[in-house]
């Protein structure tokens, strides 16, 4: 195993300006599946920074989700609500865009699954570190 591969897991190559790759998400302690955009060999500086700023402001990120999920899904269930976020829901993907310089708002994607409803995927669309649309997929 080398130092990639321990750091950041096995990388999977979609195509040039793509890939894939794993890695623990330290708020969940869970692995989580990564869609990097860029090229290998691997993250730039700029991106490792982007998702040590994800995991450091997780859990600020939550009320915000929480709310996009609440009211897409009370379109088609009235009553639904969560009550503790992060036990209802855990996320298993999340993109990092490639930066070429400083932006003042990346857009990215998290995805959750859930206990609530295990045939969808949440995926939360970002701009910056505000949700700005889930889309529920299933």
């Amino acid at each position: 195993m080398g130092f990639w591969s321990f750091l950041f897991g096995e990388r999977t190559r979609v195509e040039d300006k793509y890939f894939g790759d794993e890695r623990l998400f330290k708020p969940t302690s869970k692995v989580i599946g990564l869609g990097i955009s860029g090229k290998l060999p691997g993250l730039t500086t700029a991106q490792k920074e982007f998702y040590r700023q994800v995991e450091e402001n997780y859990l600020a990120l939550i009320p915000g989700i929480q709310k996009l999920i609440t009211a897409k899904v009370r379109n088609w269930k009235p009553d639904f609500t969560i009550q503790d976020f992060t036990k209802e829901f855990w996320p298993v993907y999340l993109s990092i865009p490639a930066i070429e310089k400083k932006e003042k708002e990346l857009e990215w994607e998290i995805a959750f699954e859930t206990f609530h409803d295990q045939n969808h995927t949440f995926t939360i669309y970002m701009k910056g570190f505000l949700p700005d649309y889930v889309h529920i997929d299933g």
